[in-house]
């Protein structure tokens, strides 16, 4: 009778459940370990994963450093891409390395004349561009000045005159423009010291201008003397200076023109004039002259020494500007 109520209970339909719930705790009781492995393999799958990542992270920041010290090192040289030193270059020689290297020098022409007269022992410097007349004593040729000489006494010589180009002022009514050297020995140191336009100064076309100066290291008495009238005029400047027993004079003297009827030509500054001449006055130097008297012999006097005509050179060194 127990037996049977015991399989009357089981046989319920509400006691199924029971049933399973003791067939798990039965499975349960008769596996006691599974769930420790199941715990066990979860937690070492979780190691095995770490050490995965781990590795990785290990592996990409070796990358990383390896391709930053890539960057900051060069890579090292191989054997085959050594640089071979080439052959030693040949020393230079110490006395081709002093050896001065010559500058080339462009001398530059002389834009000035000297002109020189042994016999009168004048010199001065005057433009290339000018023209120059000058006397020449081997054949005893006469100068003509554009100017009447200015001595006291009688007895002038022309000695050279150099004259300015034409058209050296365009558009003005200057017609000619010159200096002119002449000496007198026939006259005294105090004659040289006087001219004779002085005496014409009470004529009404003519005044005169006497006064003192020093040009060029000389001292010279000057004088000014103005003729003509209208747009005709001739103005010269007298300068007269005694050495070597002779009286020397330079004149400086300008001459003036009207243009014809269609032209229209403006007057000419006389003063600038007056500057260029006197730019070749500056530069007039006087030298002694020497003479000498030749032995008379007691059958036939000694025949004369021939004339020495005037010496017209450039300058070799001294060059001055003169417009």
């Amino acid at each position: 009778m127990a037996q049977f109520t015991q399989l009357g209970l089981s046989g319920k339909p509400e006691g199924k459940p029971e049933g399973k719930a003791s067939q798990n705790i039965s499975r349960k009781a008769q596996h006691p370990h599974s769930v420790g492995n199941q715990t066990v393999a979860v937690f070492a799958g979780a190691l095995i994963f770490t050490g995965l990542i781990g590795g990785l992270l290990l592996e990409t920041s070796g990358c990383s450093r390896t391709d930053s010290k890539s960057v900051i090192q060069a890579p090292p040289v191989s054997a085959t891409q050594q640089i071979i030193p080439g052959p030693a270059a040949a020393p230079v020689s110490v006395a081709t390395a002093q050896t001065p290297v010559k500058k080339v020098v462009k001398k530059r022409r002389p834009t000035t004349v000297l002109y020189s007269d042994q016999a009168t022992g004048v010199s001065f410097l005057y433009p290339k561009k000018y023209g120059l007349k000058a006397v020449d004593n081997t054949k005893q040729e006469a100068v003509s000045l554009p100017y009447d000489m200015n001595f006291v006494q009688p007895g002038g010589v022309a000695v050279a005159t150099v004259e300015l180009p034409k058209g050296s002022f365009p558009g003005t009514d200057l017609a000619s423009a010159s200096f002119n050297v002449s000496v007198n020995k026939n006259v005294t140191a105090e004659q040289c010291g006087q001219f004779t336009l002085l005496q014409l100064a009470s004529t009404d076309d003519l005044a005169v201008q006497p006064t003192r100066m020093k040009l060029g290291g000389l001292e010279l008495q000057e004088m000014e003397a103005i003729s003509g009238s209208g747009e005709k005029l001739a103005d010269a400047k007298y300068y007269h200076r005694f050495e070597n027993g002779t009286c020397y004079e330079f004149s400086l003297g300008l001459s003036t023109q009207p243009g014809q009827s269609d032209d229209v030509v403006l007057p000419v500054d006389r003063e600038q004039v007056f500057r260029r001449l006197e730019r070749i006055l500056a530069t007039v130097k006087i030298t002694p002259v020497t003479t000498t008297t030749p032995e008379v012999a007691a059958t036939a006097p000694a025949p004369a020494a021939p004339a020495v005509a005037p010496v017209v050179t450039a300058p070799p060194t001294q060059d001055i500007a003169v417009k």
